[in-house]
């Protein structure tokens, strides 16, 4: 069975799934929602983060620099705004859209690569990997696969919201007792549930 692409967590330090990763890049701070690819600069340098957290070989395999324009960090948006409404419908265990759904199977669609033979060295033959299309549709595409790969396997059953006051971040409960994104958040709900015991035991 094939397996979801897992990156490194910035937030927890566990594995999260690559999707998950892509998806909390929506955020929020104080009742706000902080947008991570607010302009063609953030999805570059977010990339660039995790590229090595990509299927081999990479999007940005090769690439000395990638370069985001306006209408692919909207592409961007979408997929990202869309990847969130079906990781919550796995989560809440409800029926998507389905024109998220055929959104993600058409982002999954728009690149292809395969290798070729390389070999100048009779002692060393070597493969490059050849691309249909541009790095960043690249690596948009192979985040929806590993979406699907996700909602589809196993790990999806374990996918979770963070219940913790004001979080909208998503996780992979890879631990029974992980209830939350990260320790700041455990933190959070732990002292709202004491505020509200509090509150309920004060008399009038």
């Amino acid at each position: 069975m094939a397996k979801a692409v897992v990156t490194s967590s910035n937030r927890s330090g566990q594995a999260e799934p690559l999707p998950v990763e892509f998806a909390n890049t929506l955020s929020a701070s104080r009742g706000a929602l902080v947008e991570g690819l607010a302009c063609p600069a953030d999805l570059e340098t977010w990339l660039r983060r995790h590229q090595g957290l990509f299927p081999d070989p990479g999007p940005l395999r090769g690439e000395a620099a990638v370069r985001v324009s306006d209408q692919q960090l909207c592409h961007a948006r979408v997929l990202r705004d869309t990847v969130r409404r079906l990781i919550a419908a796995r989560v809440d265990r409800k029926a998507p859209d389905p024109w998220d759904v055929a959104h993600v199977n058409r982002a999954s669609s728009m690149c292809q690569s395969w290798p070729v033979l390389v070999w100048q060295d009779p002692r060393a033959p070597g493969a490059e990997f050849l691309c249909t299309t541009d790095a960043v549709t690249h690596a948009l595409a192979l985040i929806a696969r590993s979406l699907v790969l996700l909602l589809a396997g196993e790990q999806g059953a374990l996918l979770r919201s963070c219940r913790a006051p004001g979080c909208v971040l998503f996780f992979y409960r890879h631990h029974p007792r992980r209830a939350w994104c990260s320790s700041g958040c455990g933190n959070r709900a732990r002292v709202a549930r004491h505020q509200a015991r509090r509150c309920v035991g004060d008399p009038p």
